[in-house]
């Protein structure tokens, strides 16, 4: 547990250190999330476990940022790699569809059905934005997770627009500067997090962050 001591704005235990503190934990629970995506199946898992940490550690001091990372990391490793496959093999059929109307279609007909999958492509992605929040948050099935991952997307509308809004911001930023890639993990989910969590709030009455495995 974090020492909450006050020293002053300069003290130990401080605003500034404190906000310092923060700074930092966000940046390497960052470059911690990128490490556990290296096997690439487990890029959910590691979403997973960045979004648990920074919502405990980083927003409410609560736990050190690495332990949490680590200790949901462990726990949700079936289901996040489960998740993760599951999205995988969607967008990947989506995609295929898109590139083989592309390719073999013209008219009006095909033009709906690129518009279409392309949609669902795009939905899929905002699916993701509660898929991994919820199972950090939530002890649920696989099958669940999918399913209140669809409701709230549909469901708390503004929310999911402000999530896409920031991943394109984030994104955009990304593609003119690439390096922003190893720094920006963090910062994106702490933004992100400032919109999920008022709405996995309303849904957490039997399930805590704090509650163990």
């Amino acid at each position: 547990m974090r020492n909450g001591d006050s020293g002053g704005f300069f003290g130990f235990g401080g605003t500034f250190v404190s906000f310092c503190e923060k700074i930092f934990d966000t940046l390497m629970l960052g470059f911690l999330w990128i490490v556990g995506c290296l096997p690439l199946v487990t890029v959910g898992v590691s979403t997973t476990a960045l979004y648990y940490a920074i919502v405990k550690s980083v927003k409410n001091n609560n736990g050190y940022a690495a332990h949490e990372f680590f200790r949901s990391y462990k726990r949700n490793l079936k289901p996040g790699i489960i998740l993760w496959v599951i999205f995988v093999v969607l967008f990947y059929i989506l995609q295929l569809n898109v590139g083989i109307l592309t390719a073999k279609t013209d008219g009006y007909t095909g033009l709906f059905f690129i518009v279409l999958y392309s949609a669902l492509t795009i939905f899929l992605i905002l699916m993701m934005c509660y898929a991994f929040p919820s199972l950090s948050r939530f002890d649920m099935s696989v099958g669940w997770i999918l399913k209140i991952s669809i409701y709230m997307t549909v469901r708390y509308l503004l929310t999911t627009v402000a999530l896409a809004v920031t991943l394109l911001c984030f994104g955009a930023l990304i593609w003119r500067i690439p390096l922003l890639f190893f720094f920006a993990p963090g910062p994106l989910v702490f933004v992100l997090s400032e919109f999920l969590e008022r709405v996995l709030k309303k849904h957490e009455p039997d399930v805590s962050m704090d509650a163990e495995e």
